[in-house]
């Protein structure tokens, strides 16, 4: 069984306790209100701008050379022959 110490004043460690808690509480709500606006910005507000960009990022248009013809001499001998040669690009 704990014996209560009389040095301590548990008055005044409860209100300091929940002082203390309370400005947390305020805190964390203070920077939830900072995220929730944030959020409302990109969201809401510069929609247009990052659905360009990312519309910008995503469609791509790749000319894509058409396949030749393949060049034969006068004894009808290929000289020229198509080859197909893939790549890719990160």
């Amino acid at each position: 069984m704990k014996r209560q110490n009389s040095f301590r004043d548990y008055t005044a460690e409860s209100a300091l306790f929940v002082r203390r808690a309370l400005v947390a509480f305020l805190g964390i709500l203070l920077l939830t209100g900072v995220l929730i606006a944030n959020l409302y910005n990109l969201q809401i507000l510069r929609f247009t701008d990052y659905q360009t960009r990312s519309n910008e990022n995503r469609i791509k248009l790749v000319p894509i050379a058409p396949s030749r013809g393949i060049i034969y001499d006068r004894n009808g001998i290929p000289l020229a022959l198509n080859r197909t040669i893939y790549q890719i690009e990160m």
